[in-house]
């Protein structure tokens, strides 16, 4: 007597769950699939029908939160999105990671299966027998299956832990901005990755195609920032221009150029990234925006041998855009950006006019889109043969 009503109630249940989860852009991966009247109108009247369904939604939406019970296409959603991150890695020569090389990876089955090389401690413990064993104090209504683990105070130290990965990318200057070092792993292939250990990064990755991105920061002086495109190091010396208080005796013409950081709002312009504080100078005019036009002029300065130039651009990349290098009043490079808001490194040997008057200017001749230029933090750095002082 029992048996035919639970069956049909069950059928029914999981025959609506079934045919709404594969219903075509109807519901993300993760959405909660409730039995209501829009998808079972038909079968709510039936006795203790609506009183059945409400137990189910209630109980979905529960062990849901605790990770228990999600739908198939959420699980194969987020591992085909690691896939595509981290398979470009299999192109990757085999032995540039060093042995002694440590990660730590919430989900390491894709990343290991891409990083053979690598030691990786799994951050959940599921297969790391000390975080395993190591006590929940997450609240029981708070838990998550299989993800309430965390590594012992200390012992993440204790394993060696050196060695944090990105996801592979094809461009460097891509991967200088994901992280602090990036390395070279195969034609068209970088590895941007991070390292508490900058001696140990210089020991066993100086000999290839190291990149070490500029650090910005606007603490300390300019000795403190230090970067190696290709393994030459450079030191900073003397700033340029940092734009955190005004135009540090910029000159301007025209009404295009202004200080970032003294305007609440750009009317039109798209997110910006990369900049090292509020303070940079864009010709993206607040009000105008790419239909203004201008130049900015550093003070002039003089170079040393075995001085760099460096500095931070972004912007358009028309020829009425960019920022140019002046020796004597006569221009000896430019630079422009890639029709991109987010910040890129620049670095140029000043060798060849050591000792000549030299200036920037960035200048913006050019209206309408991508009509703008922007610069950050410019700097003189020295050179240094050995990055390890």
């Amino acid at each position: 007597i029992l048996f035919a009503p639970v069956l049909f109630y069950c059928s029914a249940v999981q025959g609506i769950l079934l045919f709404e989860s594969v219903a075509p852009g109807k519901h993300a991966p993760g959405d909660l699939i409730e039995i209501n009247e829009q998808n079972a109108g038909w079968l709510l009247p039936a006795p203790g029908m609506s009183m059945a369904a409400a137990v189910s939604n209630d109980m979905r939406r529960k062990n849901i939160s605790h990770a228990i019970g999600e739908k198939f296409a959420g699980h194969s959603d987020y591992a085909r999105s690691r896939f595509w991150r981290w398979r470009p890695y299999e192109k990757m020569e085999r032995g540039i990671i060093p042995d002694d090389a440590t990660a730590a990876e919430s989900g390491i089955g894709i990343f290991s299966y891409y990083l053979p090389d690598l030691t990786v401690i799994d951050l959940y413990g599921l297969t790391d027998a000390v975080i395993a064993r190591n006590p929940v104090v997450t609240p029981n209504r708070n838990r998550i299956m299989a993800h309430d683990r965390r590594p012992p105070i200390g012992y993440l130290e204790q394993r060696g832990l050196n060695f944090t990965v990105f996801p592979a990318v094809a461009d460097e200057t891509e991967a200088l901005a994901a992280a602090r070092y990036v390395l070279q792993v195969g034609p068209g292939l970088w590895m941007p990755f991070d390292s508490p250990a900058r001696s140990w990064v210089l020991e066993h990755f100086s000999g290839r195609d190291l990149y070490i991105r500029p650090n910005f920061s606007n603490d300390g002086p300019p000795a403190n920032r230090i970067f190696s495109p290709q393994g030459v190091f450079l030191v900073g010396e003397r700033f340029l221009g940092r734009f955190e208080d005004g135009f540090d005796g910029w000159r301007l013409e025209g009404d295009a150029v202004t200080n970032h950081a003294e305007h609440e709002e750009y009317n039109g312009q798209q997110s910006i990234h990369g900049n090292i504080g509020p303070g940079f100078l864009t010709s993206f005019h607040p009000d105008k925006g790419d239909d203004a036009v201008g130049s900015a002029f550093s003070p002039e300065f003089r170079a040393a041998t075995g001085q760099h130039l460096v500095f931070l651009i972004a912007g358009g990349k028309g020829e009425g855009v960019g920022v140019r290098l002046l020796a004597d009043g006569k221009e000896v490079a430019v630079w422009r950006g890639e029709n991109s808001e987010r910040f890129a490194p620049v670095v140029h040997n000043l060798e060849a006019v050591a000792g000549k008057r030299l200036q920037l200017e960035l200048f913006d001749r050019e209206r309408g889109g991508w009509g703008h230029i922007m610069l950050d933090h410019a700097m003189l750095m020295r050179l240094q043969k050995d990055g390890r002082e």
